[in-house]
């Protein structure tokens, strides 16, 4: 399989070409919901089924849905047509493109309006992995619909004409950095297309240029995005490329590094580096404005509507409820919405920076592969702590995990590696990394609120640290777990040691100074 990658270039779109766009948007929005409440009538029928609630594996699953294919009439160009579907991605998408033919406007079709089939097969694919993930993913609980700006993106792939390459719908011009959008459904002289210019950004000229180096046929898809950014929309295209991953004269180190994930902090060991950093730091203060404006957000919502919600403060169900937006609610809301943005957007950029900067300590990286998902979820049983003889909390590290993404920074530095070479490896918590004691081979369980290891030699280390220590000298290639090179390990100690209590003391500086500081003295 050749490898491909993703570049994004900005448009500049004029007025009217928004609204254009917007309206095309909203077209699409409205067919995939339209789609989405027939597969649901249908997928309740079959719920109320013997046959299907039976099924518990997703085998069974499967076999039950391709010996049920069901009928769906559609009215196309004004003939009644039954369609035979079944919950699968080829039928599903399939039946999606035919709707190219389906009435948008007195005589007018989607086909008219320039949705190609190449374009609604993009449509179907987002439909597909909404059900893909309601079938089969048993935390997945219902189908949602799109409200009204929530469908963000269209896309079309290229097809071979002639041995030319031509892509459904648009036309992408390198030589002069335009991309045209088919506006209706002629083709020729009498195809009508809106014209936009893809703007280069002067920071990555040559990484642009190297990444167009192939010409258009190197692209495999071309998808028109679009953003809102300070309540107004920007739009992008993203062009999917086939062929080597143009480089920014970014090289890998030499060695080992270990790497030691929490909900919130990655530790790092190497042979030149040992740190602990929180991981998204800057999103902090950004997630205290979010809290205090969506509370803000529900009392003027409250206030608004006092009529659907319960003496207990809870919103009234089972009767259709008509909900009164204040100006200013709305106002708030476009306000959450950008600091949300903006808060995604300095997440990434943090975790990119991390990545970069961790590439010239190793060519080989080692991670545990953590349960990330777990560590959001809430215990199910319940304990009381002896001390207090009050219940135990059952909350897990559910916004600690939403707000600092720590398996978003593992994807983007495995990504980064590989693109450069080296080589990345999630090796099974089995290995009892924070447990391991080189110095007599023990393996000790520590309470997870304990961050303080003592060795059997009577040294005492941060627990993360220690932990991505082990990892660096975990032996990859044996086939058992919990093999360590004990050797290696009593020869890079007393380096590890020095570089730890450097580590220690950047901190207890740093905390001098900020007394927010991301990991206290205390813990280190």
């Amino acid at each position: 399989m050749n490898e491909v990658f993703v570049l994004e270039l900005p448009l500049l779109v004029e007025k009217y070409q928004a609204d254009i766009l917007n309206k095309r948007y909203e077209q699409l929005r409205q067919l995939y919901n339209y789609v989405q409440g027939k597969l649901l009538r249908q997928y309740r029928y079959f719920e109320q089924m013997k046959e299907y609630q039976v099924c518990e594996k997703i085998r069974e699953k499967r076999d039950f849905f391709k010996a049920h294919p069901f009928q769906i009439n559609e009215t196309l160009k004004g003939n009644k047509t039954p369609f035979k579907v079944s919950f699968d991605e080829y039928s599903i998408k399939g039946f999606v493109e035919k709707l190219a033919q389906k009435s948008v406007g007195p005589n007018t079709t989607y086909a008219d309006l320039g949705f190609t089939t190449y374009i609604l097969d993009h449509l179907g694919a987002s439909i597909w992995a909404a059900w893909d993930k309601k079938l089969y993913d048993f935390k997945a609980k219902r189908i949602s619909f799109k409200k009204y700006g929530e469908l963000d993106s269209f896309s079309s792939r290229r097809k071979l004409v002639g041995g030319k390459v031509y892509f459904s719908g648009m036309e992408l011009h390198l030589d002069t950095m335009e991309l045209a959008i088919k506006m209706n459904g002629k083709v020729g002289k009498n195809a009508k297309f809106i014209t936009l210019k893809m703007l280069h950004n002067p920071k990555h000229a040559e990484y642009e240029m190297w990444a167009l180096k192939g010409g258009v046929d190197s692209v495999k898809v071309v998808k028109v995005v679009r953003r809102l950014v300070r309540s107004q929309y920007k739009y992008y295209v993203q062009l999917t490329i086939e062929g080597e991953k143009p480089q920014k004269g970014r090289t890998l180190g030499m060695g080992n590094v270990g790497i030691d994930l929490g909900p919130t902090t990655v530790a790092v060991s190497g042979e030149n580096v040992v740190s602990i950093d929180k991981l998204a730091s800057k999103c902090d203060n950004i997630q205290e404005e979010i809290t205090r404006l969506s509370r803000k957000i529900d009392r003027s919502r409250r206030a608004n509507n006092p009529q659907n919600f319960n003496e207990d403060g809870t919103i009234k169900r089972g009767i259709k409820l008509v909900w009164k937006d204040s100006k200013r609610y709305k106002e708030l809301r476009r306000e959450l919405a950008e600091l949300r943005r903006k808060q995604a957007a300095i997440r990434k950029q943090q975790h990119i920076e991390r990545a970069n900067a961790l590439l010239k300590e190793g060519d080989t990286f080692i991670v545990e592969n953590n349960p990330v998902k777990a560590w959001s979820a809430k215990k199910k049983e319940t304990k009381i702590d002896e001390k207090t003889g009050k219940y135990k909390s059952k909350k897990g590290y559910g916004k600690s995990v939403g707000n600092h993404a720590p398996a978003m920074f593992v994807d983007i530095l495995e990504n980064k590696v590989k693109s450069l070479g080296g080589r990345f490896e999630r090796v099974e918590t089995q290995n009892a990394a924070s447990r391991f004691d080189f110095t007599d081979g023990s393996l000790t369980e520590h309470d997870r609120s304990e961050r303080a290891i003592t060795l059997s030699n009577g040294d005492t280390h941060q627990r993360d640290m220690l932990a991505a220590f082990n990892l660096q000298h975990l032996k990859l290639d044996e086939a058992k777990t919990k093999q360590y090179d004990s050797e290696a390990m009593s020869a890079d100690y007393e380096r590890f040691c020095q570089l730890e209590q450097e580590e220690i003391q950047r901190y207890k500086n740093k905390e001098k100074k900020d007394d927010r500081s991301t990991i206290g003295a205390g813990e280190l």
